[in-house]
């Protein structure tokens, strides 16, 4: 089908000389905020602006005290979003629908033109705590690149980062549709995957699938909520085929599952939970690998099992077998399938439970699915927006030591300390660049404080590793108020399941912002697949008498070791 689009932007900005669209015509309209200047072209957005003022938003993305990116449907676009729905204007639809279909069109924060053509997941939600995702049409009757824009695979962008007084506006020529469906929803809306949605009901993991928030008690009689999130790798009736399964009792012959399907040790248990993560993985997530390699290992919600994720030259695999020189495809346009919940992403195989090679392994020791949720919990109350593992224009210091969601991630033991940072916590860090970099360098810009007193102790349960023998390091960071313990050092004591070191935290790094490495064990054996107990215990007395005293842990390392 042939797409285009036309650009016309706001030429308010003084471009580089290797600007892209030097050439470009551009239309120039007075600066207003986003709801006025939508005013000044009403032929084109008059709709929209009724559903804005009958959502009763209309004066809130007019706000100069705030900044707003919005996506506004053209005329034609919202014409036709009506009548699909049956309703002959604005005001029949639901007053709440309407409020969530606007809510689904504007994140609070600005996203600029440069990062909005970065494309797969944008790093802000909307308003309604939903992302979207950027994609580009390049088959062969497209334009293709940014002449080709599409928002969740559904609505072209037909002009971009028009500018404004208190942020961006993008106009489309379709009306996206909001987050409602959970990723069972998703499931048991598409005929073609009726099989696997049958082992899911099955096995009983529908009831996690169909959860969106989560209400825990905390230590102190509150509450919290916490957002639940997945990633589902799900098999159509067509590749089941392909391997011989019809139904499920066919499944559950070829995993040779016994009769018990809802409990954890059965086969076909496992294998719905093989294809699930616990945490949204779109495709630019799952395909970004540490430095110099090609693969990426990942939990899934099975016990003791991983799969792995593979670049080899710009194809892309899952379990990629290297004694067979194949992999698991992904089914093109069938991935990064939103849900509100989640993502989906259709395989091209069944996928059985597979061991892969063991591979280099980059642990993030604040990488879990409800400290995510804690952290972007606090970034709404502060009005910042989601900014789990997203570096801000400041530094934030989050204490969630005494929060019962993540009791399950870390045991601690507390004792008295002088220092003014969090007992444990997440440190969001500085950006100067909109995100791009972060002050420190930090791997996914963020870091666990450990402020425990001497003789404290944190333990927390590693991702789970394939058999076999490792190097492990771990990488810190460093600044000027840490200048007393790079000298000599601070004595830890770390431990891996039974195996135990006594390193010196910050010796031979340097008194300034940065991340430094130190090796922990220079091999560990572990015997199975499976995930491991990690913990440091402070043996450093100033960890308790000096004011600075923290140590801000980014990731461990593993790095097989090949005899």
């Amino acid at each position: 089908m042939k797409k285009y689009l036309l650009f016309c932007m706001v030429f308010l900005i003084v471009f580089s000389c290797d600007d892209p669209y030097e050439n470009d015509n551009f239309v120039v309209y007075d600066l207003d905020p986003a709801a006025t200047y939508l005013e000044s072209r009403q032929d084109e957005f008059s709709k929209w602006i009724d559903i804005l003022k009958y959502a009763d938003l209309y004066n809130a993305v007019n706000q100069a005290s705030k900044s707003f990116t919005l996506f506004v449907p053209n005329n034609d676009a919202v014409d036709a979003f009506l009548a699909k729905n049956g309703a002959a204007s604005v005001t029949d639809l639901d007053p709440e629908y309407a409020k969530a279909l606007v809510r689904f069109h504007v994140i609070e924060g600005e996203i600029s033109q440069k990062e909005f053509l970065i494309g797969g997941k944008l790093t802000k939600t909307t308003i309604s705590g939903d992302y979207l995702s950027v994609s580009f049409d390049d088959s062969g009757d497209a334009e293709g690149g940014i002449n080709s824009v599409y928002i969740n695979d559904e609505a072209l962008v037909n002009e971009l980062a028009n500018t404004v007084t208190n942020g961006f506006v993008y106009t489309l020529n379709d009306v996206l549709t909001p987050l409602v469906e959970t990723v069972y929803d998703r499931l048991n809306e598409n005929e073609s995957y009726s099989i696997f949605k049958e082992a899911v009901e099955a096995t009983g993991w529908d009831e996690t699938l169909n959860t969106v928030y989560d209400t825990v008690q905390t230590e102190f009689g509150g509450t919290t909520v916490l957002k639940k999130n997945y990633t589902m790798f799900v098999v159509s009736n067509s590749t089941f085929g392909d391997a011989g399964v019809s139904s499920l009792a066919d499944l559950a012959q070829k995993v040779e599952a016994s009769a018990d399907y809802e409990s954890s040790d059965n086969a076909l248990n496992q294998y719905v939970a093989y294809h699930l993560l616990s945490s949204s993985k779109y495709i630019t997530d799952l395909l970004s690998f540490s430095e110099g390699d090609s693969t990426a290992i990942w939990s899934t919600l099975a016990p003791k099992q991983v799969l792995s994720t593979h670049d080899f030259s710009g194809s892309y695999y899952v379990n990629y077998d290297v004694a067979t020189s194949s992999g698991i495809g992904l089914v093109s346009d069938k991935t990064d399938m939103p849900a509100k919940n989640g993502i989906l992403h259709e395989v091209d195989s069944y996928m059985p439970v597979f061991a892969p090679a063991p591979r280099t392994v980059i642990w993030d020791v604040a990488d879990y699915d409800d400290v995510a949720s804690v952290v972007n919990e606090y970034g709404a109350s502060q009005e910042l927006g989601d900014i789990y593992q997203t570096a801000q224009s400041s530094e934030y210091w989050i204490a969630f030591h005494d929060n019962d969601a993540i009791e399950s991630y870390y045991n601690l033991k507390v004792n008295s300390t002088s220092a003014d940072y969090p007992q444990l916590g997440y440190l969001v860090t500085k950006s100067s660049d909109g995100g791009a970099t972060n002050s420190y360098g930090a791997y996914k810009n963020d870091m666990l404080i450990v402020n425990l007193g001497y003789l404290g102790t944190v333990s927390m349960k590693s991702p789970v590793l394939l058999k076999g023998k490792y190097k492990v390091e771990l990488y810190y960071a460093s600044a000027g108020s840490l200048a007393p313990f790079v000298s000599g050092g601070s004595l830890c004591k770390v431990s891996l399941d039974q195996t135990n070191n006594e390193v010196y935290v910050y010796d031979g790094a340097a008194a300034s912002v940065g991340i430094y490495d130190m090796v922990l064990f220079d091999e560990v054996d572990f015997e199975e697949t499976d995930s491991h107990e990690f913990k440091i215990v402070l043996l450093d007395s100033r960890a308790t008498t000096h004011n600075k005293y923290r140590l801000q842990l980014d990731y461990v390392k593993f790095t097989p070791i090949n005899d």
